[in-house]
């Protein structure tokens, strides 16, 4: 067995960090002499009496097909072949970031033909926590650049994001992806980067107990498995077979797909019902295989087509895409059945979504009038503990391993798991979170995020006993930690989807960040920020026209005055606002940031209408309407309605927009605000 050991992203196809002193290390005998030979330098250390070594490269330029040797005074040697030197991106977050390529696929059906590409390469790190401490060395996790074969695992957000740097730079890209769906910002940062949070730190020594944390895993398997077998076993329709489609549904209900459950009969229903509907099949589609996709569905579904499965998904976030198999569609009448499952009373197929079945040009809808009954009823589900998302435990098991790495920059995409938390709270996680990354790597990395996107959601706030969201006080959080140097946020208030929690235009995220990285690493000079609010000044107007009074105002800042007229407006003042214009956005939908229309407010009035996520807040917390007028890098916004002094204004600060966007001539959307009105004229 080999003594000479080197970490996991030491290996063939890395890639090392440009013109940076690149640290190579490993384990050895204690007492052995170690060489590093690469690109003709030989450099060498001897091993602690711990058994440790590490040696330190020149800065390179960059360039690819390297080789290195790693030998000792043993005889013992490491060859690693496929080197490149170019930039080294740390990816890290939740979904957004982890979610592959095969999710987006459809999105961009050419793209795999031309994704090969040796110089854009990953190294996904696969979940892995740790509540004992850091992990010394990675466990998972292999060098792969980007071919047919590999490209559907890629991170989407981080290819495009590679794809676009490449592009603009012709260099070889790196992605270490330490990434994982439903994780919140504590998951991914240590213990002296949480000191004081003694809420984290005490869940964190509590997940440290290995037995507890195996009783945890445990539960949620049994509870799991009895809530299924219980729902299961109590289903009529399968004691009937319903997915056969012989039974009579003449008694069933009716109800149009898609629908929420909370909108029919079924309101807080929990436990399973099935729906049937009748299609019909041309010759043409006869016997073929074909597309079945019937959008996303809460919470899980079978599905069957004239008594065949064609499909299942056990949680309700994938898109249902199945594929009904070749020889089950017939010439005439078709059924499909679905059941599906809702665990806590939620239950939904999303609108806005795709559901049918289709072949080439050949397509039959499947959204309208279906038959459904109900199978049988269940308490609520127990709650998953998931386990790796508690505090630490993934910066442990995933992140603190590659501190010895040298980076070019920090990739970072995630918040919608923290929408529970104050605006405040979330900015200093933030904030401490880059502070510790810069340290624990011994260098001013880069930080570049992604802003929450538009995502129509809500929750019922039993002590205000109204209906909030929270998604406005973590994009808000976002937007100030812009005051952190060398951070960069990409806005993407367009590139969601109001109706899934994962947007497929991944594309339009990854060409953003790369915008901002090219600029902050190379200096280029480019508008890559949507218009960004400088001042703002209140102006109190007498009903003959005359200005009575003025406030003017900065971001984040904190102040109060007072008026009593009932006519004002307000100036708001743009940096990065050249060439403003606005867009029209429905929701539910993607603009492309490749082909957005270019046509300017003042030269299309119907558009100025559209413009309504302007809002003035007055000293009662109450929102006012105010209509816009876009005046080269300003907006001036006009409410007469009743109030007595402006407080704050605000933009898009909602889970959604309602109208048209601002952005400027690069297509960069205007960043959603709350700023606070302080001082007089």
């Amino acid at each position: 067995m080999r003594k000479l050991k080197l970490p996991r992203l030491i290996g063939n196809g890395m890639i090392l960090q440009q013109k940076k002193k690149v640290r190579i290390w490993g384990e050895d005998e204690p007492g052995r002499k170690i060489s590093v030979s690469f690109l003709g330098t030989e450099y060498t250390t001897a091993t602690d009496e711990s058994g440790a070594w590490e040696v330190w490269l020149n800065e390179t330029e960059a360039g690819d097909s390297y080789q290195m040797s790693v030998k000792d005074s043993a005889g013992e040697e490491w060859v690693i072949s496929d080197v490149a030197v170019g930039d080294v991106w740390f990816c890290t977050g939740q979904s957004n970031m982890e979610l592959p390529i095969t999710r987006v696929m459809d999105r961009y059906p050419e793209e795999i033909s031309k994704c090969t590409n040796a110089n854009i390469r990953t190294f996904k790190i696969i979940e892995r926590r740790e509540f004992h401490g850091p992990l010394k060395e990675l466990e998972s996790g292999e060098w792969k650049p980007v071919t047919e074969d590999t490209f559907p695992d890629f991170s989407a957000t981080a290819y495009f994001f590679a794809k676009h740097m490449y592009r603009m730079t012709g260099v070889p890209v790196g992605l270490i992806n330490a990434s994982l769906g439903g994780t919140r910002i504590e998951s991914w940062m240590g213990r002296d980067m949480l000191e004081g949070y003694d809420d984290f730190l005490a869940v964190a020594d509590r997940y440290a107990d290995d037995d507890f944390v195996k009783e945890r895993l445990a539960q949620n398997e049994r509870q799991a498995n009895e809530w299924h077998s219980r729902l299961d076993d109590a289903d009529i329709g399968i004691k009937e077979n319903w997915a056969q489609a012989q039974m009579d549904v003449s008694t069933w209900k009716e109800v149009e797909i898609p629908f929420f459950f909370k909108d029919t009969e079924l309101k807080g229903f929990i436990g399973s019902v099935w729906f049937y509907r009748e299609f019909t099949v041309g010759r043409q589609l006869a016997g073929k295989e074909a597309k079945l996709w019937l959008g996303t569905i809460v919470d899980s579904d079978t599905v069957y087509v004239n008594g065949v499965f064609a499909g299942h998904t056990d949680y309700q976030y994938p898109p249902r895409k199945y594929v009904v198999p070749e020889g089950v569609l017939r010439e005439g009448k078709n059924v499909i059945v679905i059941r599906v499952k809702s665990e806590i009373g939620q239950g939904r197929f999303t609108d806005d979504k795709p559901y049918a079945v289709f072949r080439g040009d050949e397509r039959i809808e499947l959204a309208g009038v279906w038959k459904y009954r109900i199978g049988a009823e269940c308490e609520m589900i127990g709650a998953t503990d998931f386990v790796s998302w508690k505090p630490t435990g993934l910066y442990h098991g995933m992140t603190a391993p590659c501190h010895k790495y040298t980076l070019s920059g920090i990739l970072w995409y995630q918040g919608e798991s923290n929408t529970h938390e104050t605006a405040d709270r979330y900015y200093d996680l933030l904030k401490r979170m880059i502070a510790g990354y810069r340290e624990k790597w011994k260098d001013n990395l880069p930080f570049i995020y992604v802003q929450l996107p538009n995502f129509l959601v809500e929750r019922y706030d039993a002590d205000r006993d109204e209906t909030v969201c929270d998604w406005p006080l973590v994009r808000e959080a976002q937007r100030k930690a812009l005051e952190i140097p060398d951070t960069a946020m990409v806005t993407t208030i367009d590139l969601g989807e109001d109706n899934d929690l994962h947007p497929l235009n991944k594309e339009g995220v990854g060409y953003r960040l790369a915008m901002q990285a090219a600029k902050l690493l190379y200096g280029k000079k480019s508008e890559c920020d949507g218009p960004q609010v400088e001042a703002v000044c209140i102006e109190k107007i007498s009903a003959d026209g005359r200005m009575t009074e003025g406030i003017s105002g900065k971001k984040d800042e904190t102040g109060n005055n007072g008026g009593t007229k009932t006519i004002w407006k307000a100036v708001l003042t743009f940096a990065d606002a050249s060439g403003m214009y606005a867009v029209q956005k429905q929701s539910g939908q993607n603009l492309d940031p490749f082909s957005i229309q270019t046509a300017s407010v003042s030269a299309d009035k119907s558009l100025i209408s559209e413009i309504m996520d302007f809002e003035l807040i007055d000293e009662r917390g109450i929102s006012h309407s105010a209509e816009t007028e876009i005046a080269g890098n300003r907006a001036i916004l006009t409410c007469e309605e009743e109030m007595s002094a402006v407080r704050e204004v605000r933009y898009c600060y909602h889970s959604t927009n309602k109208g048209a966007l601002l952005y400027n001539q690069g297509g960069f959307p205007m960043t959603p605000f709350r700023i606070e009105i302080t001082d007089v004229c």
